[in-house]
């Protein structure tokens, strides 16, 4: 058998996600059937991508760093859902900071990296659930989820400019709305706002994709 550790680094979305990933895990197994592999959660709600920076170098509540672990493959998430609050003036710096993230992992690490892109949750419910958040207008909430997509798009073109493999869960979750699917099924119904068991599976499977496809994983089967 092949031992793999793949750690995933980001926010809210993907430490809901859980210790043990299980989607993803279960969507590595099934390609992969002679390997395994050790999940590595670095998600941290509230992480906006300047801690996120931080975290790789330097341990945290007794989570050691990641460049101390040294991890096989590293998932980027773009933290999205915690940089919303910056408005358009803060995508220069968001930029340059994802810049920062992705330079000290290949300075700290030997991990082959994908960045990833979340899917971006709809206008009409988003926080409609989470306490620090009610009473508050439909329409200030969703110029909140605007803000998300903002920072999502954003996002990709700095994947695309600098070249970076990323897995797009935004485009694999519209293709199965297009395809007949509710949006609402891929997010967490009581907020809103992270995704739901459907929108991990479509997750998983939009990581692994992009993994398999930039050969990140090399199988070797002994006979």
């Amino acid at each position: 058998m092949n031992d793999f550790s793949v750690a995933i680094l980001g926010d809210g979305v993907f430490a809901r996600w859980g210790k043990d990933c299980d989607e993803l895990n279960a969507e590595l197994s099934r390609l992969y059937t002679h390997s395994t592999f050790e999940m590595l959660n670095y998600g941290l709600e509230g992480t906006r991508v300047g801690f996120a920076l931080h975290r790789i170098s330097n341990d945290y509540e007794g989570q050691k760093s990641l460049s101390f672990l040294n991890p096989n493959i590293v998932v980027v998430d773009c933290c999205a859902y915690s940089q919303f609050w910056d408005g358009p003036e803060g995508l220069s710096e968001y930029r340059d900071t994802l810049r920062r993230v992705w330079d000290e992992l290949q300075k700290t690490t030997g991990a082959k990296l994908l960045f990833h892109l979340p899917a971006p949750a709809p206008r009409d419910r988003f926080l409609e659930t989470v306490p620090l958040f009610l009473n508050t207008s439909k329409s200030t909430r969703g110029r909140f989820a605007d803000g998300v997509k903002m920072f999502i798009d954003e996002a990709r073109a700095i994947a695309q400019d600098e070249d970076w493999p990323f897995a797009d869960s935004a485009a694999e979750v519209e293709k199965l709305v297009k395809n007949g699917q509710n949006t609402r099924r891929f997010f967490d119904q009581n907020d809103g706002m992270y995704p739901s068991k459907h929108g991990f599976h479509a997750a998983a499977r939009a990581i692994v994709r992009e993994l398999d496809g930039n050969r990140f994983i090399e199988e070797k089967i002994t006979k």
